[in-house]
């Protein structure tokens, strides 16, 4: 194992240690805050020990700045296949979460709390056996993981039961409405996840939420998301304490998923392009080593203009470009085009050069 990738592992078991110390202490002071702080930093950690081991680096080109949680996710679901898309939807509640419990206030019940941890632990030692071949087991004793008297089974019951105590918050002549927003966080964080979003929910979704629950909207339509996701089965053989979340069919709950440009919708969240798409195309070919000429020629090879995925544009009534950039999508594809045997940049280079440029 290289030397940083076993400093990152080891910083990674370091914090989850931390974070279910936190998690089983009788004090209840600062306690959904710091072991969702420290449960985020262990897998930013465990992710990039894998990533530096695989790729020998966690930076893109240019940056001086190491890969951020939500870079790493993507890293490890898209490239190192080490983290399921079902994975994917708790780290991305998680990392808002933390993002919440840095700038903002969140609350969280035993159970929806144990959810998060007794969930990251089952992702955390399936990544920490695959990338490295070694159990969670062989470094903290069982007896310190968590563990629940009653571990919720229905996901659909738990969501029920947090947002009727957020409606009890938001009774009238309560003045709890504080503390309504900060339960209410956590569930916009996960609600978001399932529809692939890693940035924390705005207080704009929290006023909407807010509002539309006091209004006596049913929680599947104000908190779509939510009603997509379902505990999945334990695996026979294995600790009945494991939990896993796992996204729903179509068939099966109310279809969520991110609107195409131009495409109307039920309900919906915010999306902000510079969080997701905030690479230029004039910087494409530099984080890729490559000339700014060579990244435009690869951006018009690989078609990435029709990726929505990929490409965002936004224009002015008028018509105009406003805004246009690349998500890390882009560059993964770019990569993986790179590293084929016949890849032949020059030959892209003259194909390009017989259209206009961006």
């Amino acid at each position: 194992m290289r030397r940083q990738s076993a400093i990152f592992r080891d910083t990674a078991v370091e914090s989850l240690t931390l974070s279910i110390e936190l998690f089983n202490r009788p004090s209840t002071v600062a306690r959904e805050h710091a072991v969702i702080m420290m449960l985020a930093h262990s897998f930013e950690m465990l992710l990039k020990a894998a990533i530096f081991e695989k790729n020998g680096t966690v930076r893109d080109t240019g940056d001086e700045l190491s890969y951020s949680l939500k870079r790493c996710v993507d890293i490890a679901v898209n490239e190192l296949k080490l983290v399921t898309q079902d994975d994917r939807t708790l780290l991305a509640a998680i990392k808002q979460d933390r993002d919440c419990a840095t700038h903002d206030t969140i609350r969280m019940s035993e159970d929806m709390l144990w959810l998060h941890m007794r969930g990251g632990i089952t992702i955390f030692n399936r990544v920490l056996e695959q990338a490295f071949d070694q159990s969670l087991d062989q470094l903290l004793p069982n007896r310190v993981i968590p563990v629940s008297a009653s571990p919720p089974q229905n996901f659909g019951f738990l969501a029920d039961s947090e947002l009727k105590a957020v409606l009890l918050l938001l009774a009238p002549k309560t003045r709890k409405t504080a503390e309504a927003r900060a339960r209410l966080r956590p569930l916009l964080s996960l609600d978001g996840a399932s529809t692939g979003r890693l940035d924390q929910p705005t207080e704009a979704e929290v006023n909407r939420a807010e509002k539309a629950l006091r209004a006596g909207t049913a929680w599947e339509s104000v908190l779509p998301g939510l009603a997509t996701l379902q505990i999945a089965p334990v695996e026979p053989g294995t600790n009945i304490q494991e939990l896993a979340l796992r996204m729903v069919r179509e068939a099966e709950g109310l279809p969520v998923r991110r609107a195409a440009v131009g495409e109307s919708a039920l309900v919906y969240r915010d999306s902000n392009p510079f969080d997701d798409f905030g690479l230029a195309l004039s910087r494409f070919g530099s984080k890729l080593g490559l000339t700014q000429f060579e990244g435009y020629a690869l951006i018009y090879h690989l078609k990435l203009k029709q990726d929505d995925r990929a490409y965002f544009i936004r224009r002015t009534l008028k018509g105009a470009v406003k805004f246009q950039g690349l998500s890390a999508r882009a560059l993964e594809l770019a990569k993986k085009e790179m590293a084929k045997p016949d890849f032949d940049l020059d030959a892209l280079k003259r194909l390009y050069s017989q259209r206009d440029k961006p």
